[in-house]
């Protein structure tokens, strides 16, 4: 063998290092990953599966999200044909893939409902990422009978970027501004009349009903590139936000948390990873009433200023391990509620295991789990689960005791079907009712109360080869032992709480080109304030998406098809079919 051949085997087989580079996400709060891998590399072809996730329109329609207490899991399904394996090919390497780092989204609805999406990243790199994202939805016409106005307007800008530091910390970082606002609108003509004469709807100033909410959010993480479970992991987080709003409304939240592991074994079988997380949460608000309150707030006005300090501490020492066949989730929270002012500093222990076992073949998976933990009801939270709420709102921390069971069936290679029921204890559980301080009966206020809750729920979903995908699904819900913080209020149920909801939705992905969603909602009814009661509520909402090529792609959503004059809040009524018509562009 002469001495190229020599040289050129030699080449062949020397061992090299090469690195995957962290990846980041359109939407900001996302988790990413990063992985460091050494060692000989040969390129070839290895067996893999397609991974196809059709793009998603976003909602713009409604104000706000609901956050229901519905779970539906998509689960990947097996196809059904499985090609025979074919051996490994060495190939010479290829150039990469070209990236598209940036897309604009913009669409009109009716009720003159604008939307603009910009997004803009950097492109491949092994040490560092960075972008921007600019959001803006919003509806500026009126809600007929009474003509009545809906306007509302969401708009907010992120910037994140992400540095590695000599293969050995991960530095993350953004920076994100958020305008909310909305109109205390859930008033009629009639009431306006009664309550005060001298006033029309039209000669109202906007800003006598307007909720405006600015928030600029900072945060800031390390977290160690150490991979290997028998060596010490780590990460750090800072989150600062400050929330400042109408009627003098301000809040601060700094929050601090980290999280360490590191790997054990257990006995000569099984593997673990041990878990420390800590969290301290802490809050300063003030609330002046000068006199700027929204309309028809009828008390005397108070001088002074409301301010208050509040925190949170969770300590959560966990592990994940294998035993006897079954995975398991142990360990326990420690908590320290310091938020809810008047009570003191409230210890509480709660659990933190779940243990789930494979059977028949990995085909029945069963899960059991007893968790629970504090949850602040800040001013920023409560707004967005209520954003009819009125300024200087009272504010609690939930503390929850949740037990649950689990069991998800995969039939053949196309159907799979979940199970759940699940048992809650709630302390200072939040809801709302009418604020009777408000002569217009428009503005909430949060209500807590003391609940156990039984959820029973079940889904069912169909996948035929990535193409078609069919779910449908629904809950019950149950009360007892409702205990309300209001001496004069006592019901017998928890205020706009369904006591069950409905799910039925379609998708369809045709050839990558066609996209479509169909979908039925039913939520049972409500019970409202002064004995009230919310009717039953369902909708019927559609998408459609047409990709012309990889730059540019069509959109339409339809919302509300059925054409309801649904109620979500006692006195608001919702528009009927609502639609939006855009377009999604790269730039190459």
């Amino acid at each position: 063998m002469d001495m190229k051949k020599i040289v050129f085997i030699a080449a062949l087989l020397t061992p090299f290092t090469f690195h995957l580079s962290p990846c980041q996400a359109q939407e900001a709060g996302s988790y990413n990953e990063s992985v460091l891998v050494r060692g000989s590399y040969r390129p070839d072809i290895e067996q893999a599966e397609k991974i196809n996730f059709p793009a998603v329109i976003t909602d713009t329609m409604n104000m706000v999200e609901r956050n229901f207490l519905y779970s539906i899991t998509p689960t990947r399904l097996r196809a059904l044909y499985e090609p025979s394996r074919i051996k490994a090919a060495r190939i010479i390497g290829e150039p990469a893939t070209k990236l598209y780092n940036n897309y604009i989204r913009l669409g009109m609805g009716n009720y003159w409902s604008p939307l603009l999406d910009l997004y803009w990243a950097s492109t491949r790199d092994t040490k560092k990422t960075y972008g921007v994202r600019l959001n803006h939805r919003s509806s500026w016409s009126s809600i007929t009978p009474d003509d009545i106005k809906n306007y509302y307007g969401l708009t907010g800008v992120t910037l994140f970027g992400k540095y590695i530091v000599k293969d050995l910390l991960q530095l993350s970082s953004d920076l994100s501004f958020e305008h909310d606002h909305n109109l205390y609108y859930g008033f009629d003509n009639a009431t306006l009349a009664t309550v005060m004469p001298t006033l029309t709807r039209d000669a109202l100033e906007l800003s006598d009903i307007r909720a405006k909410y600015n928030i600029a959010t900072w945060n800031v993480g390390v977290r160690n590139m150490e991979l290997d479970a028998n060596k010490l992991g780590y990460s750090a987080n800072l989150r600062l936000s400050d929330l400042w709003a109408s009627w003098n409304q301000n809040e601060f939240n700094l929050n601090l948390s980290g999280d360490v592991h590191y790997g054990f074994n257990l006995g000569d079988k099984y593997r673990g990873v041990a878990y420390l997380h800590a969290e301290w949460d802490g809050y300063s608000h003030s609330a002046y009433a000068d006199g700027e309150m929204p309309l028809g707030y009828t008390p005397a006005i108070p001088t002074d200023t409301a301010r208050g300090h509040r925190n949170i501490v969770k300590v959560n020492p966990y592990a994940d391990f294998m035993l006897g066949g079954f995975q398991m989730h142990a360990g326990f929270t420690a908590g320290w509620d310091a938020f809810t002012q008047g009570s003191g500093t409230i210890f509480r222990f709660f659990p933190d295991v779940v243990a789930s076992k494979e059977l028949l073949e990995g085909t029945l998976v069963l899960s059991l789990g007893a968790t629970g933990g504090i949850d602040a009801n800040n001013w920023n939270t409560i707004r967005q689960v209520n954003p009819y709420v009125g300024p200087n709102a009272e504010q609690r921390a939930t503390r929850h005791y949740d037990f649950s069971g689990h069991a998800r069936w995969t039939i053949g290679r196309k159907l799979e079907a979940n199970a759940e029921v699940s048992y809650c204890l709630l302390q200072d559980d939040l809801t709302f009712m009418l604020d009777p301080d408000y002569s217009l009966a428009n503005v909430y206020r949060p209500v807590y109360l003391d609940d156990n809750r039984l959820t029973v729920g079940a889904n069912l979903a169909f996948v035929n080869d990535e193409m078609l995908t069919l779910r449908i699904g629904g809950h019950y819900y149950s009360y007892a032992n409702i205990d309300y913080d209001v001496t004069a209020l006592m019901p017998d149920a928890v205020l706009y709480r369904p006591d069950w909801d409905f799910l039925a939705a379609a998708d369809l992905n045709y050839n990558d080109k066609w996209l479509f969603h169909l979908e039925g909602q039913l939520l049972g009814k409500m019970q409202a304030d002064a004995g009230e009661e919310l009717p039953t509520r369902f909708g019927i909402g559609a998408q459609a998406e047409y990709r012309h090529n990889r730059a540019l792609s069509f959109f339409l959503k339809l919302d509300n098809l059925a054409f309801q004059r649904y109620y979500y809040w006692a006195h608001y009524p919702s528009p009927r079919a609502q639609f939006i018509l855009g377009l999604t562009y790269t730039i190459n």
